[in-house]
């Protein structure tokens, strides 16, 4: 039986409970027993409480029910439970937190998006945001948000993980890796470049009452989104921070690229290319 069915089924289930209350309080006006009418007539009570019990744990379960679908789009099956069991971790409000930011992001995708037909094209990112965010959740990031043709991830939030700068950078070869194996006529996705930074952000839940996002915001984030518009300019795949760099050198071949000033800042930065495992 579907799911919606089964609902249907059991608020159906919970009706007749109503009308059992009903068919009480009709047989205490039947009798001139007092004692039977007081019977009849608690018994008629017990079941309008009985309704409303079962009324209210059905609408939390479908409130609850509906919380997962939602969280599930965003993090990892782990995650989404923990946050389930731990709901305080999506309160309205910020914290300091150490995180890592990845951007990654198609080349070339608006030359490629203007030779296709707009139902090719949303099809075709739909199929690799798929296979994308899964990749993401299988390192233990959450999903930020897409923009555009970019996807944006954080390590390390809501929940603490182990070593975010080191899941980030394993995700981000990942990616790279499952885009080759996705090389098909049907996607003509060829490059994607990746940004990676880590340091301190305001993380929460970011918004109104009515509507909020949970993301992270500060410097973090923009120097990630930049780092991921240098990898063109540097025919690079990968590009990381100096924090990031310090947390993942030990486990990765990493180059130095030439320092660079970044838009709005006005000291250069060194940054780094992340070409692959230690050997």
């Amino acid at each position: 039986m579907a799911e919606i069915d089964l609902i249907q089924a059991i608020e159906l289930a919970i009706s007749h409970e109503l009308e059992a209350r009903k068919a009480y309080l009709d047989l205490s006006s039947q009798t001139d027993d007092p004692e039977l009418k007081r019977l009849l007539q608690e018994i008629a009570q017990e079941e309008a409480g009985h309704e409303a019990s079962l009324r209210s744990r059905l609408r939390l379960y479908q409130e609850k029910h509906l919380l997962r679908e939602t969280i599930a789009r965003y993090v990892s099956p782990t995650v989404c439970e923990e946050i389930l069991k731990n709901p305080q971790l999506l309160k309205l409000g910020g914290k300091r937190q150490r995180v890592t930011v990845l951007f990654a992001d198609i080349w070339g995708f608006t030359g490629l998006s203007e030779k296709l037909v707009p139902e090719t094209v949303v099809e075709m990112l739909n199929h690799f945001f798929s296979a994308m965010v899964d990749i993401v959740f299988e390192h233990e990031g959450t999903l930020d948000k897409f923009i555009g043709d970019n996807i944006m991830a954080v390590f390390g939030t809501p929940l603490d993980i182990d070593q975010p700068a080191l899941q980030a950078a394993r995700c981000a070869l990942a990616m790279h890796r499952r885009l080759q194996e996705m090389q098909t006529d049907t996607c003509l996705i060829r490059r994607i470049g990746i940004g990676i930074n880590t340091g301190e952000v305001i993380a929460g839940n970011i918004g109104s009452h009515r509507h909020m996002d949970f993301t992270v915001i500060g410097d973090v984030v923009n120097i990630a989104a930049r780092l991921e518009s240098l990898t063109r300019e540097l025919d690079a795949d990968i590009i990381v921070g100096p924090e990031t760099y310090q947390e993942i050198a030990p486990y990765f071949r990493l180059e130095p690229c030439p320092p660079v000033v970044l838009r709005g800042r006005s000291e250069p930065l060194q940054t780094y290319r992340l070409l692959g495992d230690q050997q």
